[in-house]
């Protein structure tokens, strides 16, 4: 029995140095065995004897911790939606260098995510989406004028690079949003635009300058429709002012007149202003209003004379009284005698 304990005391002092040993071995791999793929990512398996990257279309490997062996690896990608932006020298169509500022979206495809790390790698964006772009955009730029990217043709510029870009993906592999779990793309490009158009300073302010003088003609433009319905709205009214008249006119006779005179006077009498007023016969049955001027002479007052109101007189000095028939006078200035001699 002493030799039985004796082997078992053996055994469990060898069976936890080796736990121990494998403990350590852990500890000291754990970063090349026990891998975390945080949200938002992606895996790829990459074995060391067993055939590489694995490029089978399929999801990739999960988020959270994954075991493997320490001779092989997981590369993890971003799989979330990402933008960038990035400037580009392009020529226009009249021959002009400038620089453009383009901001694009994308994302990779989950299921060819090993087709992407086996072919292009890590480094995608700069070795596939910055080359493409920026070559499709110096072909497309170079139709347009600088004028037109700098003012009205931007919208159709990038919508045209973005249309080129997709439309090549069978070479670039660069699709778009919507495609089904068959496709062969490996990244999908939401949208480009371009956010800034930097021309030289003087090419600037010329280009400034002409729109500046084209909104002043459209200003100028307006202006001239403006007054044309003005002056036939004027027409319009000249006209209605005219038969208003020919209506109104054989309607107006001197009862309506004495009338409206009538009620002139009455609104006079009502004024604060000092004044004063005869009423008789004067001139068209209307009342005689003092203000130094012969009445008798003159026609009976108009409509619009009636309807005006009426002026106070100013006081006039009285007229010396004249014998009938003849014209008053000044009295001579009696002369001085030049011969008279001294009393």
């Amino acid at each position: 029995m002493k030799w039985l304990w004796v082997l078992l005391r053996r055994l469990t002092g060898g069976l936890l140095f080796a736990l121990l040993v494998v403990l350590f071995v852990f500890v000291v791999l754990w970063d090349s065995v026990v891998i975390t793929i945080p949200a938002g990512h992606g895996g790829v398996m990459w074995y060391r004897f067993f055939g590489g990257t694995v490029a089978t279309p399929g999801p990739p490997l999960r988020e959270g911790i994954n075991l493997i062996y320490p001779w092989d690896r997981i590369f993890v990608y971003n799989l979330r939606l990402q933008a960038r932006g990035k400037d580009y020298q392009v020529v226009s169509k009249d021959g002009l260098h400038y620089t453009i500022t383009m901001n694009y979206r994308w994302e990779p495809f989950p299921r060819n995510l090993g087709i992407l790390h086996r072919h292009i790698g890590p480094d995608y964006e700069k070795n596939l989406l910055i080359p493409e772009i920026g070559s499709v955009a110096r072909h497309v730029v170079s139709r347009y004028t600088a004028v037109s990217l700098f003012s009205d043709r931007r919208a159709d510029v990038q919508k045209l690079i973005y249309e080129e870009i997709v439309a090549t993906s069978l070479r670039n592999g660069i699709g778009k949003p919507g495609e089904g779990p068959k496709t062969t793309n490996v990244i999908k490009l939401e949208n480009i635009l371009i956010t800034e158009v930097f021309l030289p300073d003087q090419i600037r302010g010329a280009i400034e300058n002409k729109l500046e003088q084209a909104q002043i003609v459209d200003e100028y433009k307006f202006r001239v429709a403006r007054e044309r319905l003005e002056s036939e709205r004027k027409a319009v009214e000249a006209e209605g002012i005219r038969r208003f008249q020919e209506t109104v006119a054989p309607a107006i006779t001197p009862s309506y007149l004495r009338w409206r005179g009538i009620e002139a006077t009455l609104k006079l009498s009502q004024s604060n202003n000092s004044k004063v007023v005869i009423i008789g016969s004067g001139p068209g049955g209307l009342p005689i209003i003092l203000d130094g001027v012969d009445r008798k002479s003159e026609p009976a007052p108009s409509l619009s004379q009636a309807l005006a109101p009426a002026r106070v007189p100013s006081p006039q000095p009285p007229a010396p009284p004249t014998a009938e028939g003849t014209e008053a006078r000044p009295a001579p200035v009696p002369e001085r005698s030049t011969n008279q001699s001294p009393r």
